[in-house]
Protein backbone atom coordinates (compact mmCIF):
# COMPACT_ATOMS: atom_id res chain seq x y z
CA UNK A 1 0.00 0.00 0.00
CA UNK A 2 2.79 2.41 1.30
CA UNK A 3 4.75 1.63 -2.29
CA UNK A 4 1.45 2.34 -4.77
CA UNK A 5 1.06 5.83 -2.56
CA UNK A 6 4.67 6.31 -3.42
CA UNK A 7 4.19 5.46 -7.06
CA UNK A 8 1.34 7.63 -7.10
CA UNK A 9 2.81 10.51 -5.60
CA UNK A 10 5.72 10.24 -8.33
CA UNK A 11 3.77 9.78 -11.24
CA UNK A 12 1.70 13.23 -9.83
CA UNK A 13 5.07 15.11 -9.57
CA UNK A 14 6.17 14.05 -12.81
CA UNK A 15 2.73 15.08 -14.77
CA UNK A 16 3.13 18.22 -12.37
CA UNK A 17 6.78 18.94 -13.60
CA UNK A 18 5.63 18.15 -16.96
CA UNK A 19 2.91 20.02 -17.11
CA UNK A 20 4.75 23.39 -15.96
CA UNK A 21 7.65 22.79 -17.35
CA UNK A 22 8.71 26.42 -18.87
CA UNK A 23 11.04 24.28 -21.21
CA UNK A 24 9.20 21.38 -21.78
CA UNK A 25 11.40 18.89 -20.80
CA UNK A 26 11.24 15.23 -22.09
CA UNK A 27 10.05 12.87 -19.36
CA UNK A 28 13.00 10.80 -19.06
CA UNK A 29 15.12 14.08 -18.14
CA UNK A 30 12.79 14.34 -15.78
CA UNK A 31 12.65 10.98 -14.30
CA UNK A 32 16.42 11.43 -13.98
CA UNK A 33 16.22 14.46 -12.01
CA UNK A 34 13.68 12.74 -9.65
CA UNK A 35 15.75 9.90 -9.61
CA UNK A 36 19.01 12.00 -8.68
CA UNK A 37 17.23 13.65 -5.88
CA UNK A 38 15.97 10.44 -4.04
CA UNK A 39 19.54 9.40 -4.19
CA UNK A 40 20.43 12.77 -2.78
CA UNK A 41 17.56 12.07 0.18
CA UNK A 42 18.83 8.83 0.33
CA UNK A 43 21.91 9.99 1.45
CA UNK A 44 20.86 12.81 3.67
CA UNK A 45 18.98 10.37 5.35
CA UNK A 46 22.12 8.07 5.88
CA UNK A 47 24.08 11.20 7.49
CA UNK A 48 21.21 11.60 10.22
CA UNK A 49 21.01 8.19 11.12
CA UNK A 50 24.56 8.30 11.67
CA UNK A 51 24.88 11.51 13.66
CA UNK A 52 21.99 10.41 15.81
CA UNK A 53 23.88 6.90 16.71
CA UNK A 54 27.10 8.62 17.42
CA UNK A 55 25.23 10.67 19.69
CA UNK A 56 23.91 8.06 21.15
CA UNK A 57 26.79 6.61 21.61
CA UNK A 58 28.62 9.27 23.05
CA UNK A 59 25.50 10.16 25.64
CA UNK A 60 26.11 6.55 26.79
CA UNK A 61 30.02 6.66 26.85
CA UNK A 62 28.96 9.34 29.18
CA UNK A 63 26.60 8.52 31.40
CA UNK A 64 29.14 5.40 32.03
CA UNK A 65 31.83 7.28 32.99
CA UNK A 66 29.61 9.12 35.46
CA UNK A 67 28.51 6.15 36.88
CA UNK A 68 32.37 5.36 37.35
CA UNK A 69 32.84 8.00 39.35
CA UNK A 70 29.59 8.02 41.05
CA UNK A 71 30.41 4.73 42.60
CA UNK A 72 33.43 5.96 43.86
CA UNK A 73 31.72 8.83 45.42
CA UNK A 74 29.32 6.57 46.73
CA UNK A 75 32.21 4.65 49.18
CA UNK A 76 33.40 7.66 50.11
CA UNK A 77 29.95 9.06 50.80
CA UNK A 78 30.05 5.59 53.28
CA UNK A 79 33.36 6.27 54.27
CA UNK A 80 32.50 9.60 55.06
CA UNK A 81 29.35 8.75 57.25
CA UNK A 82 32.12 6.70 59.85
CA UNK A 83 34.18 9.48 60.25
CA UNK A 84 31.56 11.58 61.08
CA UNK A 85 30.44 9.01 63.90
CA UNK A 86 33.90 9.47 65.07
CA UNK A 87 33.96 12.98 65.01
CA UNK A 88 30.69 13.51 66.96
CA UNK A 89 32.07 11.70 69.27
CA UNK A 90 35.12 13.23 70.27
CA UNK A 91 33.99 17.16 69.65
CA UNK A 92 32.96 19.17 72.66
CA UNK A 93 32.46 21.83 70.30
CA UNK A 94 28.14 22.42 70.76
CA UNK A 95 27.94 24.30 67.55
CA UNK A 96 30.44 22.15 65.39
CA UNK A 97 28.46 19.24 67.16
CA UNK A 98 25.40 20.97 65.66
CA UNK A 99 27.22 21.49 62.00
CA UNK A 100 28.27 17.66 62.14
CA UNK A 101 24.67 16.13 62.89
CA UNK A 102 22.85 17.99 60.47
CA UNK A 103 25.67 17.07 57.73
CA UNK A 104 25.39 13.67 59.16
CA UNK A 105 21.80 13.69 58.49
CA UNK A 106 21.99 15.57 55.02
CA UNK A 107 24.33 12.69 54.07
CA UNK A 108 21.95 9.93 55.16
CA UNK A 109 18.86 10.89 53.41
CA UNK A 110 21.00 11.22 50.11
CA UNK A 111 22.74 7.73 50.58
CA UNK A 112 18.57 6.85 51.18
CA UNK A 113 17.54 8.52 47.84
CA UNK A 114 15.53 10.73 49.48
CA UNK A 115 16.72 13.25 47.45
CA UNK A 116 14.39 16.58 48.24
CA UNK A 117 14.73 15.89 51.99
CA UNK A 118 18.71 15.90 51.72
CA UNK A 119 18.57 18.85 49.32
CA UNK A 120 16.84 20.87 52.38
CA UNK A 121 19.26 19.72 54.77
CA UNK A 122 21.98 20.76 52.67
CA UNK A 123 20.43 24.29 52.17
CA UNK A 124 20.03 24.54 56.14
CA UNK A 125 23.81 23.23 56.48
CA UNK A 126 24.70 26.09 54.00
CA UNK A 127 22.56 29.00 55.50
CA UNK A 128 23.13 27.90 59.63
CA UNK A 129 26.71 27.37 58.79
CA UNK A 130 28.27 29.82 55.73
CA UNK A 131 31.76 29.54 56.86
CA UNK A 132 31.88 26.09 58.40
CA UNK A 133 34.00 23.03 57.93
CA UNK A 134 31.50 21.42 55.81
CA UNK A 135 30.21 24.07 53.41
CA UNK A 136 31.78 22.71 50.13
CA UNK A 137 30.98 19.39 50.92
CA UNK A 138 26.89 20.72 50.63
CA UNK A 139 27.48 22.37 47.97
CA UNK A 140 28.83 19.47 46.13
CA UNK A 141 26.35 17.32 47.11
CA UNK A 142 23.85 19.72 46.19
CA UNK A 143 25.01 19.28 43.25
CA UNK A 144 25.14 15.61 43.06
CA UNK A 145 21.82 15.41 43.71
CA UNK A 146 20.55 17.87 40.90
CA UNK A 147 22.77 15.98 38.47
CA UNK A 148 20.77 12.91 39.80
CA UNK A 149 17.88 14.39 39.00
CA UNK A 150 18.91 15.18 35.55
CA UNK A 151 18.72 19.36 36.80
CA UNK A 152 21.70 19.83 34.80
CA UNK A 153 21.36 23.97 35.68
CA UNK A 154 21.06 23.58 39.11
CA UNK A 155 23.98 20.76 39.06
CA UNK A 156 26.40 23.40 37.29
CA UNK A 157 25.49 26.11 39.79
CA UNK A 158 26.45 24.59 43.03
CA UNK A 159 29.69 23.07 41.34
CA UNK A 160 30.71 26.26 39.91
CA UNK A 161 30.36 27.54 43.53
CA UNK A 162 33.10 24.53 44.93
CA UNK A 163 35.22 25.58 41.97
CA UNK A 164 35.38 29.13 42.33
CA UNK A 165 35.04 30.02 46.08
CA UNK A 166 36.64 26.52 47.49
CA UNK A 167 38.63 25.76 45.20
CA UNK A 168 41.74 24.44 47.60
CA UNK A 169 38.96 21.68 49.41
CA UNK A 170 39.07 18.37 48.39
CA UNK A 171 35.70 18.75 46.34
CA UNK A 172 37.36 21.15 43.49
CA UNK A 173 38.56 18.31 41.36
CA UNK A 174 35.69 16.32 41.37
CA UNK A 175 33.50 19.43 40.62
CA UNK A 176 35.46 20.57 37.68
CA UNK A 177 35.32 17.19 36.37
CA UNK A 178 31.20 17.43 36.85
CA UNK A 179 31.10 20.42 35.45
CA UNK A 180 32.72 19.19 32.13
CA UNK A 181 30.24 15.96 32.38
CA UNK A 182 27.20 18.36 32.16
CA UNK A 183 28.71 20.50 29.34
CA UNK A 184 29.77 17.27 26.82
CA UNK A 185 25.93 16.19 28.30
CA UNK A 186 24.64 19.43 26.67
CA UNK A 187 26.98 19.15 23.51
CA UNK A 188 29.35 22.34 24.40
CA UNK A 189 32.85 20.53 23.71
CA UNK A 190 34.36 23.33 24.30
CA UNK A 191 33.06 24.03 27.62
CA UNK A 192 34.13 20.28 28.58
CA UNK A 193 37.25 20.77 27.08
CA UNK A 194 38.08 23.74 29.06
CA UNK A 195 37.03 22.30 32.49
CA UNK A 196 39.20 18.91 32.26
CA UNK A 197 42.14 21.09 30.86
CA UNK A 198 42.24 23.38 33.99
CA UNK A 199 41.07 20.02 36.10
CA UNK A 200 44.43 18.26 34.73
CA UNK A 201 46.56 21.31 35.17
CA UNK A 202 45.04 22.01 38.27
CA UNK A 203 44.60 18.85 40.23
CA UNK A 204 47.02 16.53 38.34
CA UNK A 205 47.36 14.41 40.81
CA UNK A 206 43.42 13.35 41.29
CA UNK A 207 41.31 10.46 40.34
CA UNK A 208 39.11 13.26 38.62
CA UNK A 209 42.48 14.13 36.84
CA UNK A 210 42.74 11.05 35.34
CA UNK A 211 39.06 10.61 34.06
CA UNK A 212 39.14 14.03 32.58
CA UNK A 213 42.32 12.88 30.58
CA UNK A 214 40.75 9.33 29.76
CA UNK A 215 37.22 11.82 27.98
CA UNK A 216 39.44 14.05 26.51
CA UNK A 217 41.71 11.04 24.64
CA UNK A 218 37.98 9.18 23.83
CA UNK A 219 36.63 12.61 22.48
CA UNK A 220 39.60 13.03 19.98
CA UNK A 221 39.28 9.42 18.81
CA UNK A 222 35.54 10.05 18.45
CA UNK A 223 36.08 13.01 16.45
CA UNK A 224 38.52 11.52 14.19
Amino acid sequence: MKKLIRLYFVFALVLSLHSYSDEEEPLDLIYQKLNALEQEIATLRGLVEENTYLIERYQELQQQRYLDLDKRLHDLLSDELEDLDNESLNTSNQSFSEEIDLYKKALELFNASRYSEALEAFRKLIIYFPEGNYSADAYFWSGELYLAQDLLEDARENYLVVTEEFSEHNRAPDSLYKLGVIERILLNEEAATSHFSKLIQEYPDTGAAELAKKSMETSIQESN
